[in-house]
Order: structure tokens, then C-alpha cells, then sequence
């Protein structure tokens, strides 16, 4: 690796800032290129995050810029449900304190050089790297379900593309999904005044949490701060790096167990009994009827509506990135789209690393949530000083 090329975080949501953080206070050349926390400031205004307090913080590697310290210094009391906003306050507040000199330019195309690495910036810059860091974040990963994949925009869209809507007031939607970003879209829209219906192709499900909210200072034995899963399987995924030891069918168990669809508790009286859900039911086909679309559900019903709202979460896939030269992608070895990783979060091409999401089949669910950030960060850092050092 070459001393005098610098790492290349790409992207600045709280994985990327993270691992900034380390590199640079490991005095590591690092730049890091995107804008702060673009992801999330997209989000609705008014939504509320379905992860704890607890598991909120971004990592610096003293921890001084913790998310307590932050209300500390802010003022702002701790909240649960935590709103979009205090959390954004608080990732904008990070980075202005251990990540202040932010490149706000996108990244257009990295290709390998030798053992070295070349960006290419969309303002026409480019650089040398020596290592490329993806933090990317889900944006790119939105799951369009093959019914979908042919509708116009006007008529289908993934649940990350609203911010606001208040568009779809008086307008019939449907929301396809039972996890959270569903569930929270349906109830954005019934407060927008849209007539909306939500359709699941399982069961809708609401988090209870009955031991946390029974147990008082002991709901550390059954909830560790990372706050994924339930009791028992939360913690086995609450270290990411003995999670990864485990044999792939018991990672994938485990996956599955603790995240699958459901809805925060707190969101339960704005959609139980006030959103029309039909469960159990899928999609069988979507196709434009003038300018409304028309769906088949899998239990012999149709619907005739103004929009769909894809609450269909996000799923691993190294070729949407592609900023990232084809040859490079086609290097990187896969398990459905994942990059296999080894304990330093590195893909098989050297020195090329993967954070967040994409992370999920090694370092397990955590890496989907902003708590995982804090092992790649760590891990990360430690591989490329060492690689420095040789």
C-alpha cells in the first residue's frame, strides 16, 4: 500500500463518517467525499427512527461525540422515539467535530491502477487512492418487486423517494410491505389525507419489548445497547465480529430471526385499525388502466389506484454501485450480491472495503443499523495502518 496515497471514504451517513473519524485520528491520509448526512436529511420531516437512544451514537475513536454528549451539549433531553430531526442535528454535529473537512463532491468512477486505486470526481478532479472505503448506504439498494419493475414513476415508487405527502391528499395508495418504512409510510399518508391501504405479504407484526418496559435497570440482561433482535438472539448479533465465526446457516438463521418485518410499538395506534391492511396477500400483477394502476392480489381481488408505495426494504447488491469500475465489481467475490468479507470488512480485490448493508452477510443484521458503524470503523482503520506500516 502507498504511504503517500490517501484512504477514500465514499459516502457520509454515519458509516462513512465513522470510519473517517478513525482513519484520520490514526493519522491516516483520508478523504472523504459525499455530503453529510444526505440519506437521512431526505427522509420525511416529521418521521420517527425505530431504533433506541441507545443505539444512535456514530463512533469516534475516544467517544467524545456520542450521542449523550451531544444532549449534553445541546441541551436536548434524550427521547424515545428518537425524531429525525434530533438525530440529524446530532450526525451534522458529529461531523462538524471529528470529521470537519468533508470533499462534497460525488465520486463518478474509481478504476484500479496497479496496486493503487484512481478516482475520478464528477466535478472533473481526480486522485490517486490507496484504498477505497464504500459507505455508500442503501440509497442505490432500493428492491423494486418485479410487478413494479415496468411502471412509470407516476405510478410506483420505493418508500425512500418521499419526503413529503402531501401530494397524494385525496389520492387512492396503496403501501406494499410490513416493515417499519411501510408501516410509517401508511400512516404519513393517512395523516396526509390520502385514502391508503397496505398490503403484506405475511403478517404485520409490532414490536412488544414486554421485558424492557417491565424490567427496569435489568433490561440490560435481556437487551444489550445495540438493540437488535429479540431477547436471546440480540445478543449474538450484538458482536459483530464473533457473529462472523459462525457456520452460514446459523448467520443467516440468525438474520432472519432478528430482523424480520415489523413495526415499532410507538407506531402501532397510528396504523392498527386506522389503515385498511390486508395480510397475507401478494401482488400478482400491476399494469397502467388509464391513469390509474391496476393490481391482481394473489387472493383473487383487484385494486384500482392512483400509486404504489413500495415499502420493500433494500437488498445487497455490489453492481448498483456503479461508480465502481465493472471489472472491479466483477473481481469482488459474492454470496447473492453480498462481498464476502474478511475480518477487516476488505473484499477479495485488496484494499477495497464495504460498510453498512453490504456488510450483512459476514458482520450480521447490526450492519443495518446505525450501531453496527463501530466495528468497520475499528477494524478498517487497524488493517490500512497496517498495510501503511509494512
Amino acid at each position: 500500500m502507498n504511504n503517500n496515497d490517501p484512504a477514500v471514504v465514499i459516502g457520509c451517513g454515519p458509516y462513512g463518517l465513522s470510519v473517517a473519524a478513525h482513519l484520520q485520528a490514526r493519522g491516516i491520509p483520508t478523504i472523504i467525499f459525499g455530503k453529510p448526512m444526505e440519506f437521512w436529511a431526505k427522509m420525511p420531516p416529521k418521521m420517527y427512527l425505530k431504533s433506541f437512544w441507545s443505539a444512535l451514537s456514530l463512533y469516534d475513536p475516544d467517544g467524545k461525540y456520542s450521542l449523550k454528549n451531544y444532549s449534553l451539549a445541546t441541551g436536548i433531553t434524550k427521547q424515545e422515539p428518537v425524531p429525525l430531526q434530533t438525530f440529524l442535528g446530532y450526525g451534522r454535529w458529529f461531523q462538524q467535530h471529528a470529521v470537519p473537512d468533508i470533499d462534497q463532491t460525488y465520486v463518478k468512477m474509481v478504476t484500479a491502477d496497479g496496486k493503487r486505486y484512481h478516482v475520478e470526481l464528477e466535478d472533473g478532479r481526480s486522485m490517486k487512492a490507496s484504498a477505497i472505503i464504500v459507505a455508500a448506504g442503501v440509497a442505490a439498494l432500493a428492491h423494486i418487486p418485479q410487478f413494479a419493475t415496468h411502471l412509470p414513476t407516476e405510478m410506483a415508487s420505493h418508500s425512500q423517494e418521499h419526503s413529503d405527502f402531501s401530494a397524494f391528499r385525496g389520492k387512492r395508495v396503496v403501501v406494499i410491505g410490513s416493515g417499519q418504512s411501510a408501516l410509517e409510510s401508511a400512516a404519513l399518508l393517512h395523516e396526509a389525507q390520502a385514502e391508503v391501504e397496505l398490503i403484506a405479504r405475511g403478517p404485520v407484526r409490532w414490536i412488544q419489548r414486554t421485558l424492557y418496559k417491565g424490567m427496569g435497570p435489568l433490561k440490560r440482561v435481556f437487551y444489550p445497547p445495540s438493540d437488535v433482535g429479540p431477547p436471546g438472539v440480540n445478543w449474538l448479533v450484538a458482536n459483530q465480529m464473533l457473529f462472523r465465526r459462525f457456520p452460514t446457516e446459523t448467520r443467516q438463521a440468525l438474520d432472519a430471526r432478528a430482523v424480520r418485518p415489523s413495526g415499532a410499538r410507538w407506531l402501532r395506534p397510528r396504523v392498527d385499525g386506522i389503515v385498511p391492511i390486508t395480510q397475507q396477500t401478494t401482488v400478482i400483477d400491476a399494469k397502467p388502466h388509464g391513469e390509474q394502476v391496476q393490481l391482481a392480489l394473489s387472493d383473487g381481488s383487484t385494486r384500482e389506484v392512483d400509486h404504489i408505495v413500495l415499502g420493500t426494504g433494500y437488498a445487497a447488491n455490489v453492481h448498483a454501485f456503479n461508480f465502481i469500475d465493472k471489472t472491479i465489481r466483477d473481481q469482488v467475490q459474492t454470496h447473492n450480491g453480498s462481498p464476502n468479507l474478511n475480518e477487516w470488512f476488505e473484499s477479495s480485490v485488496p484494499h477495497l472495503y464495504f460498510t453498512g448493508a453490504m456488510a450483512g452477510y459476514n458482520f450480521g443484521p447490526l450492519c443495518r443499523f446505525v450501531v453496527g458503524a463501530k466495528a468497520p470503523a475499528r477494524q478498517i482503520t487497524r488493517h490500512i495502518a497496517r498495510e501503511k506500516a509494512r
